[in-house]
């Protein structure tokens, strides 16, 4: 006797899922994080770039402010620090200001009115403030403290984190049709970007540009990709512009456009090294006005300033080709012959500028001014073969020459 005949298995097909769903789950899983990566790594490039020049506008703001400060230091006059910030309260980014006299009290501070949109990214960005030791004739005087904040930092994060979701977005709808393709089809267009994002994140390649990858999707990927690039880009040109020229006004006197003193130490220290290396000889000029603080009683400030640029016009004509002028205080001047030759003759120089200077300067009134300078010459190596002992032996035939003008 057999029993009834057993019921065949029932197939669970329902629980089972398609190739076509899995590689389309699997590419899109693939797509998302690749993109993402990418974005990831674009953004933490442009945040790191923008940082490094951040960091070095802080550093040569604070720089500024030592050079714009200096005076004001040596004569312990905290209104005239206060003008001498004044160019720094204008810099986008700055929270906070701080000189500190030599014995590191308070002189004066100045802080932002303007709040800080994000004080995370300020505790991250500048934990702490930019000090520079304000020098004179190599002795420090005071020191000058700056804060940073995240003002020019929060714009670029935010369209940084906008952009990268667009990305995403757009990877997400793509995802659909970039599962039919072929795997080569599929890793090659992916592969550019990667390239584009490994070159911008190592070598900092914002040049670069995802060109046409022949898949429609992916084209609006690289173009938004493109687009950030764009952005990062014009942030880099935009901060090397400002650094150039928070650079230029670091080492330059704004009044008469001349290098100032930290270019003029920089300069004659490479004059020195080169001098030696070919036993050649140069000559130092320093020059200082005679009776300058009574043009500027009697005839205000601004008639001075029109004498000094006039006075440093008269010092550029007699340059020649190699040889390197800088303002180094208030109305001294110092001017490096080099090289020194037959045709080269200090003393001919010196006169030269002096004839130049005595002619009349229209003043800003309507008066008219003659100038009269005081020159000392130091030659290398004869007069001393480093800058202390060749700034100290011009600096001393200087006030010779200004005794015997006063003798006269």
């Amino acid at each position: 006797m057999t029993g009834p005949n057993p019921t065949p298995p029932v197939e669970r097909i329902g629980t089972r899922t398609t190739l076509q769903k899995l590689l389309s789950r699997f590419h899109f899983g693939i797509t998302l994080f690749a993109v993402a990566l990418s974005g990831l790594t674009i953004l933490l490039a442009g945040v790191t770039a923008l940082r490094g020049y951040a960091d070095r506008n802080m550093e040569l703001a604070a720089k500024l402010g030592a050079y714009g400060v200096e005076p004001a230091l040596v004569f312990n006059d905290p209104q005239a620090v206060r003008e001498g910030l004044e160019p720094l309260t204008r810099i986008p980014g700055i929270a906070r200001l701080r000189v500190l006299n030599d014995v590191g009290r308070p002189v004066t501070e100045w802080t932002s009115p303007a709040p800080d949109p994000a004080p995370a990214l300020t505790r991250i960005f500048f934990p702490r403030p930019f000090a520079v030791t304000v020098q004179r004739n190599g002795s420090a005087i005071g020191t000058i403290e700056v804060w940073g904040d995240s003002s020019t930092l929060i714009d670029y994060v935010r369209l940084g984190l906008l952009a990268g979701l667009g990305c995403l977005l757009i990877t997400a709808f793509g995802t659909i049709f970039l599962a039919r393709r072929f795997e080569y089809e599929l890793v090659k267009p992916l592969n550019e970007i990667a390239t584009v994002a490994h070159d911008v994140r190592l070598h900092r390649r914002f040049d670069k540009r995802v060109q046409p990858l022949g898949i429609a999707e992916l084209d609006r990927l690289g173009g938004d990709i493109n687009a950030l690039l764009d952005e990062l880009q014009g942030w880099q040109g935009h901060m090397e512009s400002e650094r150039a020229a928070l650079a230029h006004r670091a080492t330059h006197d704004t009044l008469t456009a001349m290098p100032n003193r930290d270019a003029f130490d920089e300069q004659l220290e490479e004059r020195i090294r080169k001098a030696e290396g070919r036993g050649d000889r140069f000559a130092l000029l320093f020059i200082d006005a005679d009776n300058f603080k009574a043009a500027n009683d009697n005839f205000g400030h601004a008639a001075g300033d029109t004498v000094l640029v006039a006075l440093s016009a008269c010092i550029k004509e007699t340059l020649r080709k190699g040889d390197f002028a800088a303002r180094i205080g208030g109305d001294e001047f110092i001017v490096i012959i080099d090289p020194l030759g037959t045709e080269a003759v200090p003393d001919d120089l010196a006169n030269r500028i002096r004839a130049c200077v005595s002619q009349p300067v229209a003043l800003p009134g309507g008066e008219t001014y003659r100038a009269a300078v005081s020159v000392g010459v130091a030659v290398f190596p004869d007069d001393g073969t480093n800058a202390t002992a060749l700034l100290t032996a011009a600096d001393a035939a200087m006030y010779a020459d200004k005794l015997i003008n006063r003798s006269r």
